[in-house]
């Protein structure tokens, strides 16, 4: 990493990276890279509490849909459980597995990685989740599995080098912040 001195030089060298791993510290790793994985968590997870704050609304969603509610990241749990107690929603899900559940081996979109969380849930009727995901090759996973999918846009969707015209493959498509506008496009949900 010494050679890099700029922004422009740290995307060229992580672009194909993520791209292969869908993780990036999961491909510094799988590259060859050493350092300290804790250490690394912390200092990219850093400072959420200055760009996050309780949404009233997301709550008031949430609590409008009956079914159980878990959060499936590949982000650390504890990184993900700072982001949902900053949001105030935190005791409104079951449980959050994220990268150390999954281990350094497995993340999304990885058929791999859902098999698992399914399991450790007791699900075996892929028809009756709804997953709500910004990552387009994440979701479309879900798809594949009979998921519900309500795409979350974001800048993800560029990222991955995908398009809108791509999201019809999709159950719903929520453009703005997520809420009961979804009642709209997925109205089986409050079923």
């Amino acid at each position: 990493f010494d050679q890099i001195t700029s922004i422009s030089e740290a995307k060229i060298v992580w672009q194909p990276i993520f791209q292969k791993y869908n993780l990036t510290k999961r491909g510094l790793l799988a590259e060859g890279y050493k350092f300290n994985t804790t250490e690394y968590d912390n200092y990219i997870r850093q400072g959420a509490k200055e760009f996050i704050k309780r949404d009233t609304d997301l709550r008031i969603f949430l609590e409008s849909l009956p079914q159980r509610k878990v959060i499936f990241t590949n982000a650390p749990e504890q990184s993900a459980n700072e982001i949902l107690d900053l949001l105030g929603v935190k005791d409104l899900f079951e449980t959050v597995l994220g990268s150390d559940f999954m281990g350094d081996n497995i993340c999304k979109p990885e058929r791999a990685a859902f098999e698992k969380v399914l399991n450790h849930l007791n699900i075996s009727d892929c028809r009756k989740v709804c997953y709500f995901e910004d990552s387009f090759q994440n979701l479309e996973e879900g798809g594949i599995l009979g998921f519900s999918t309500v795409f979350i846009a974001s800048t993800t969707l560029e990222s991955e080098g995908r398009s809108e015209e791509e999201l019809f493959k999709f159950n719903a498509v929520m453009k703005a912040k997520v809420g009961l506008s979804l009642r709209g496009q997925l109205p089986d949900l409050w079923q």
